[in-house]
């Protein structure tokens, strides 16, 4: 599968990578959050709260607010220059005022325990410095019979050859294609992914394959 290359996620906290982020996610991320926003709106939630960890951009939360018109999402990240860039593009989709952007890491939840019915996130595990930290927070924070949704890249070494001709299909450019292979790197396989969830807060998280996008997902509910 080839050996993991992390990434820092204080690289992101730039306003040039900001700026850059939310163009990439913007051209070619939307599929996936759209597929993921409507699968976590099919889930039998008890309320309406929801947590976006790693909301970037906030186009994510935005889907999610679409997705159920009932629900109030906060999003969560350690950037704020990507937070001005998700306030603004929260206010041009006309749903600023279900949406709360706040700055915070991933592994120190600003929050009481038990404060959402929903915590979600896109394309971040492979950024958290330490997994299992931010998992116990994700635990900490989740109502009881609430659950826990995630979706992230997938380090599948043999396909990397595929998905840079898959970017240049997409019309990535040179630079884009290179985040896209720096976020595969940098993420887990299943496996390994599924030791990190043996160990966590969330160990009984069920891990699986996403073929539709070639990433794994994360689903787990609290008792």
């Amino acid at each position: 599968m080839g050996r993991r290359i992390p990434l820092n996620e204080d690289e992101f906290v730039g306003a040039d990578a900001a700026r850059f982020y939310d163009e990439h996610a913007r051209r070619f991320m939307g599929p996936a959050y759209r597929r993921f926003a409507k699968k976590a709106a099919g889930m039998n939630l008890s309320g309406n709260r929801v947590l976006d960890v790693g909301t970037g951009s906030g186009l994510l939360a935005i889907e999610l607010a679409r997705a159920r018109s009932d629900w109030q999402i906060t999003g969560i990240d350690i950037s704020e220059e990507m937070l001005k860039i998700a306030r603004q593009n929260a206010a041009r989709s006309g749903l600023a005022d279900r949406i709360d952007f706040r700055q915070a890491p991933a592994a120190a939840l600003p929050f009481p325990d038990g404060s959402f019915d929903l915590v979600a996130s896109h394309a971040s595990l492979h950024l958290w410095k330490d997994p299992l930290a931010v998992f116990k927070e994700i635990a900490r924070v989740t109502s009881p019979g609430g659950y826990c949704l995630l979706w992230d890249n997938l380090r599948l070494a043999a396909f990397l050859p595929f998905l840079i001709l898959l970017g240049v299909a997409m019309g990535m450019n040179s630079a884009q294609r290179r985040l896209w292979l720096q976020a595969v790197r940098s993420s887990y396989t299943l496996g390994e992914a599924r030791a990190i969830i043996k160990e966590s807060a969330i160990k009984d998280a069920r891990v699986i394959f996403i073929l539709a996008f070639f990433m794994l997902g994360v689903a787990w509910r609290k008792h």
